[in-house]
């Protein structure tokens, strides 16, 4: 478990990384969200070390020197009130962002080298999280997602993110 204790970043959440690096396959993560406006929850893969609608999930990938590919997800159920499994599987050409074993969102990179090096080197870490932000703290990322999650301020403590590896 992952909690945010109150209504600022600095009380809220912290990160985990794997010891490992993943390329090619499926790598999935079971979870059930925190709940609340202002608190995010994360399972994403990164190779450089580094949402609030209960029902829509943001997914990116970026390329090249910080080029975001994002889309909101809308899944037919409240993240934050079972445990679900979030996935990505990656391939030579494609990334598919899967919801219990389905494929929401399945992106093309033929034309990203980049993503595909990282793929192919298995260089990827896998990353969870558990953050947020409150009316007084700084915005991160990007306008679409920063309206989106909310903020802390008015939420009840502490928000609970369960995480089964």
């Amino acid at each position: 478990q992952i909690s945010c204790n109150g209504a600022s970043a600095s009380r809220c959440g912290t990160r985990l990384s794997s010891s490992h690096f993943v390329g090619r396959g499926y790598h999935s993560i079971r979870l059930k969200a925190a709940g609340g406006p202002g608190v995010v929850s994360t399972f994403y893969l990164s190779n450089n070390g580094g949402l609030y609608d209960k029902t829509k999930i943001l997914d990116n990938m970026f390329t090249d020197i910080a080029v975001e590919h994002n889309a909101w997800i809308t899944v037919p159920f409240d993240v934050t009130s079972a445990v679900h499994e979030y996935g990505f599987e990656l391939s030579d050409n494609f990334i598919a962002f899967k919801v219990d074993g389905i494929a929401y969102r399945t992106v093309d990179i033929r034309n990203h080298q980049d993503v595909r090096a990282a793929i192919w080197s298995s260089s990827l870490q896998e990353f969870i999280s558990v953050w947020g932000k409150s009316a007084s703290d700084p915005g991160e990322g990007i306008m679409e997602f920063r309206n989106a999650m909310g903020v802390l301020n008015g939420n009840r403590f502490p928000a609970v993110a369960e995480y089964i590896l």
